[in-house]
């Protein structure tokens, strides 16, 4: 049996470290219990007893570091999740225009197919870059099967129209339909250390940045600014903002920005 796992203010540091060199997340005390929860995890995984041990097998294998990141970095989500954005597209962009819409957190891709399902059944043409930095949450995106209760705020017209129901050993879940699927390219990007290569009329960055500090949030939206095109719009949580940050971006709804 395992024991409870506990980090020594030494070990938590250099986890946090980690994690904040690779992601720019940080892992204060307040978010020391996530950060054993899922170190915990990798730990059963590996059958490792010792904190000790299994940072040294961190730092010697380049596959156990990639999955550390990935379990520390990924976020519970679900579908139509803080949706005024949505409904503020919907309302405000003329469908007769493609849309570039880049979902830069994408985490394991409740938000990329929200907005994807919204735009089909108002009849807009768009593509969809939804990055993240977690490979293990982009191949779940590429399968596209999530529990029902990931989409009990989905209204019943699409969920019919976009989403498969599951049977047998499946009946619990549900699949993204291909028609769905085809308007999103999924990619592993990492906010910190990528450059963006194209421009969009739409950003989402949301319920990522809560989690960085001030200088990591400035690189992400200088970087996201850049990938903007003028008079685009730039969407963060509802529980975050740009605050005390340098922008040419202007607040037009709660969270929700265009570029000047």
């Amino acid at each position: 049996m395992v024991p409870e796992t506990k980090l020594s203010p030494e070990q938590h540091q250099k986890l946090s470290r980690i994690v904040y060199k690779e992601s720019g997340i940080v892992l204060n005390e307040k978010k020391y219990n996530l950060l054993v929860a899922r170190l915990a995890k990798r730990m059963r995984i590996k059958k490792i007893s010792r904190v000790s041990d299994y940072i040294r097998l961190i730092s010697t294998s380049p596959d156990e570091f990639i999955e550390f990141i990935d379990a520390t970095t990924t976020n519970h989500t679900y579908f139509f999740r803080e949706n005024k954005h949505c409904e503020f597209i919907i309302k405000t962009m003329d469908n007769t225009k493609p849309l570039k819409i880049w979902s830069a957190a994408s985490s394991s891709g409740e938000e990329p197919f929200s907005i994807a399902v919204q735009l089909l059944s108002n009849l807009f043409s768009f593509t969809i870059y939804a990055t993240d930095i977690s490979g293990s949450v982009l191949r779940q995106c590429q399968k596209a099967i999530y529990p029902k209760e990931r989409v009990k705020n989905v209204p019943l017209s699409i969920l019919h129209t976009y989403f498969q129901k599951g049977t047998g050993k499946w009946q619990d879940h549900v699949k993204v339909k291909s028609k769905v699927q085809q308007n999103i390219t999924f990619e592993k990007f990492n906010l910190l250390s990528d450059t963006p290569v194209e421009t969009f009329d739409i950003i989402f960055c949301r319920n990522v940045m809560i989690y960085f500090d001030t200088p990591t949030r400035q690189k992400v939206v200088n970087s996201l600014g850049r990938a903007l095109k003028s008079g685009g719009y730039f969407f963060v949580g509802l529980s975050e903002n740009l605050h005390g940050l340098e922008h040419n971006l202007s607040l037009v709804l709660p969270s929700g920005y265009k570029k000047k």
